[in-house]
């Protein structure tokens, strides 16, 4: 039986791939319960993990939604709250711990307690320094009514090895008339690839003046975007449309499915739920991370950090200082990629953030460490990149990426204080299939039987 390699190891991470303490505020999140009957409860325990090997993450965040049921008496007037008991971990592969490309599962076991509470007057009893009672005394506490043990139990299917995509780009000038755009409206120093077909690229996105557009706005086929909006493009402003398509070993397709979600924020609001949803943009609401391949946020036209919100099911939060100003458009991308034979692709979705000096070269010593730390990432480690200045889109001929080094190839450099976001995009293959057995090692599944007692078949162990 194979053995594991001690530096392989399965950590809970934030949404951007960083570890954290299971016990940290906010690493673990459970939802709000729900009722499934008398004293019957269950509720949804999610969070992000990711593998990493020799002290380096070696895949992408990977987020889980575990829903356990659990017995509870919940008087009226109390509230439920959830307390982290323990979080373990393991990682178990097959037939070697080789992270970069082998097969691993990840073996989680989460135990919470849950408490049914309430806020309220009690009469306690005063006693004196010689032990005798003297009376009594009103205090408010919070008294714990019933509490349960909940145990939650997941195993995930990883599997790492980076895949490349094929990205282009077709930019034009508007000249504040034209509604319909073409081939030969191209400006070809900038691609020169045309406007593809929908059908032959996994996704696509068009941006004007750097601002994503709600797909409502416009329509696309292959050599021709056509605006629908009651206003055309102002004169002078760039069109652009960015085509990228993922592909397996046998050079077939990957299919997708990008949707969004578009609100308009009231100057204060930091949290938005589906009732928020713009009228006549959209009607998908907000995905749950474990059903989507990636998410970009824009506000105002701007591509946000992924430290700078977070998604649940239903629910986007921002997790910045201030909110959105008063009118700005919150959009939030969500894009679901997968293979031929219907697996999840799951995407690296990291920025590098700087402030513009004037210059044309940029370092990871001029990176936003409040944004990330993951510097500037060389190419031939990512599926893509996409470099926005001023928050527009720029076109690839527009700058050279290396490792550690980004440099810009324009004629005049960015305004100083602009933000320069370089995004790099990893796509990872979908899980295996859930017919395919994978061996444990034997610490490993010795472990896992310990937690879970006849959850092992044939020393096996199931999805």
């Amino acid at each position: 039986m194979p053995e594991c390699c001690p530096s392989i190891a399965c950590l809970l991470t934030d949404p951007c791939g960083n570890p954290v303490s299971p016990y940290d505020q906010g690493a673990i999140v459970y939802a709000s319960p729900l009722c499934r009957g008398e004293s019957l409860w269950s509720v949804a325990t999610e969070g992000y993990v990711a593998v990493f090997a020799g002290g380096r993450r070696a895949s992408p965040p990977i987020p889980f939604c575990i829903i356990s049921p659990f017995r509870l008496s919940n008087p009226e007037g109390c509230s439920i709250s959830f307390h982290l008991k323990n979080f373990h971990s393991w990682t178990a592969s097959d037939p070697c711990c080789d992270a970069e490309n082998g097969q691993l599962r990840l073996l989680l076991s989460i135990e919470t307690i849950a408490s049914s509470r309430k806020c309220g007057n009690f009469l306690i009893p005063i006693v004196s320094p010689d032990l005798s009672p003297d009376g009594r005394a009103c205090i408010y506490a919070e008294r714990i009514r019933d509490f349960a043990r909940i145990r939650s139990e997941s195993c995930i299917r990883c599997r790492n090895a980076a895949m490349r995509a094929e990205v282009s780009q077709y930019c034009t000038i508007a000249d504040g008339t034209k509604r319909i755009f073409r081939d030969r409206d191209e400006l070809e120093q900038y691609g020169g690839c045309g406007i593809l077909s929908p059908e032959d690229v996994t996704y696509f996105n068009v941006f004007v003046n750097g601002v994503l557009q709600p797909k409502s706005n416009y329509i696309l086929q292959k050599g021709e975007l056509t605006f629908t909006t009651p206003d055309v493009p102002s004169n002078g402003q760039t069109v652009m449309i960015l085509f990228v398509a993922w592909k397996d070993a046998t050079c077939r397709a990957a299919d997708a499915i990008g949707w969004q979600f578009s609100a308009v924020s009231n100057g204060f609001q930091k949290k938005f739920t589906d009732s928020d949803q713009l009228p006549g943009y959209a009607d998908c609401g907000i995905p749950s991370p474990t059903e989507v391949s990636f998410f970009n946020l824009y506000v105002n036209g701007v591509l946000q950090p992924a430290v700078n919100y977070r998604v649940r099911k239903g629910i986007l939060e921002l997790t910045t200082e201030d909110a959105p100003t008063k009118g700005a458009y919150v959009i939030l991308e969500s894009v679901v990629i997968r293979d031929p034979d219907g697996g999840l692709f799951r995407v690296d979705n990291t920025s590098y953030n700087a402030y513009s000096s004037g210059g044309k070269i940029y370092t990871d010593r001029d990176e936003i460490r409040e944004y990330g730390k993951v510097g500037i990432l060389p190419p031939k480690e990512s599926s893509s990149q996409n470099l926005f200045v001023n928050s527009v889109l720029q076109p690839h001929v527009n700058y050279f990426v290396e490792k550690g080094c980004l440099i810009l190839q324009t004629e005049d450099s960015p305004t100083v204080c602009a933000p320069v976001t370089l995004q790099t995009i990893t796509a990872h293959p979908p899980e295996p299939c859930p017919c395919c057995k994978t061996q444990l090692s034997d610490a490993a599944l010795s472990e896992w039987k310990k937690v879970f007692p006849g959850a092992c078949n044939n020393d096996k162990v199931d999805p």
